[in-house]
């Protein structure tokens, strides 16, 4: 049975799928299924969550490892260069009575020295990024106002800059209004030979970077989903989960929203690869992820844990919802109908995140659940309480247990 996993990748965010009862699954191609609006288009739900995780992740590994991302390094070494880089323009205007230049170059270079300081110690590179694109889109036309036609190279410098800081649309955009208002400057100067050629390489060189800019995006999101999602089952890899955990995590500790974990694990499925083949084992994997999104919402989100296991997380989700979820998962796949046949049961075990916990004693808690369900006699849903609990509330095909597992690793098995 195909059991890879890619260990290497950026952040993951939650899938987006709707709830539709399963009856029976039959075989379908196997595909990359979408679990992350990093990698798709935005989606019309969650995409602020989204964006705010993301950054979120991003700000936390930064500041774990006491490394800067890319695009602070970048903001940083750009802002500083340009900063030094037109402070001898300053004094050169300034000995030559060019007043009106001498007070934009000194204004560009006390914008540097403020951005430099703002992206240090606010490490928030997006704001800093357009106020780069704009003091190079506003200094281009300046100098091409005050001091003609020689000075129209600097517009392509400009327009590379606005592709490399920003996205593709917000540069378009700016590129657009940027050529318009640069041929209006120099429209009377040139004659109309050279009119076109400047219009010509202005267009060619915004085609070309548009182009390029695509090229990187598209390239980039294939990197991240082939970095985060598990190529068999399309459900996210194990990186992706523990990101998708400490990001519910440091979302609870922040806001005090529940958020749960559920550790599925199919019951016997070596006798399944045994009696079917591990073809029909596979497939059965592909099945189960697809039952399972159409069953869950926004919020909860489907990675494979190994092997036959997987685990969903569920953010903004409270325990006893969290509970019904589960037993609602264990009663659809037990009635459905699989690949060949096939019919099967999950155990499933449940924890609440709780103060003070991290992402492994979390797991472990729901991880200890789940052998418990194992040990009890399969096809079931156990909760495991809070460390230290007390007392034990029974529901419906539900067990809460007292286990209280922490720091141990849960390892892919085959029972």
């Amino acid at each position: 049975m195909q059991d890879q996993v890619v260990t290497e990748g950026a952040n993951i965010v939650a899938l987006l799928h709707g709830f539709s009862p399963p009856t029976i699954l039959t075989p379908r191609p196997r595909a990359m299924h979408s679990v992350g609006l990093i990698f798709d288009p935005p989606a019309p739900r969650g995409d602020r969550t989204t964006k705010e995780v993301d950054r979120m992740l991003e700000d936390n590994v930064c500041s774990t490892h006491s490394r800067r991302s890319k695009n602070e390094l970048l903001l940083l070494l750009l802002s500083g260069i340009l900063a030094v880089a037109v402070t001898p323009l300053v004094y050169l205007r300034l000995r030559d009575e060019h007043w009106t230049l001498a007070f934009v170059n000194a204004g560009i270079v006390c914008i540097m020295l403020l951005l430099f300081v703002f992206v240090y110690v606010s490490r928030r590179s997006p704001p800093a990024g357009m106020l780069i694109v704009l003091g190079f889109i506003c200094t281009a036309l300046m100098s091409t106002l005050l001091l003609g036609i020689n000075e129209l190279y600097w517009a392509f410098p400009a327009l590379m800059v606005a592709y490399f800081m920003l996205d593709t649309r917000q540069a378009t955009i700016l590129a657009g209004g940027f050529v318009g208002c640069f041929l209006t400057i120099v429209w009377d100067e040139l004659p109309a030979v050279s009119l076109v050629k400047i219009c010509l390489t202005l267009v060619v060189t915004v085609l070309l970077a548009h182009a390029l800019s695509l090229t990187n995006r598209r390239q980039l999101e294939a990197l991240r989903r082939i970095a985060n999602v598990d190529p068999l089952t399309g459900a996210g890899n194990r990186r992706a989960q523990n990101l998708k955990l400490d990001a519910a995590n440091a979302i609870f500790r922040r806001s005090n929203s529940p958020a749960c974990v559920l550790i599925l694990d199919i019951d016997h499925f070596k006798k399944i690869n045994d009696t079917h083949g591990h073809i029909a084992g596979d497939q059965l994997l592909v099945d189960l992820c697809e039952l399972v999104r159409r069953s869950t919402r926004a919020t909860e989100t489907l990675f494979r844990y190994g092997g036959e296991e997987f685990v969903l997380v569920a953010e903004q989700t409270a325990l006893d919802t969290a509970v019904n979820l589960a037993e609602k998962l264990r009663s659809q796949i037990a009635q459905a109908i699989f690949t060949a046949g096939i019919q099967l049961t999950v155990s499933i075990g449940v924890a609440e995140i709780q103060r003070a916990e991290d992402r492994e004693g979390w797991l472990g808690r729901a991880d200890a659940a789940l052998y418990r369900a194992k040990g009890r006699g399969r096809n079931q849903v156990i909760v495991a309480e809070p460390p230290g609990a007390k007392t034990l509330l029974l529901v419906p095909a539900v067990e809460r247990s007292s286990e209280a597992a922490t720091g141990r690793t849960a390892l892919s098995r085959s029972m």
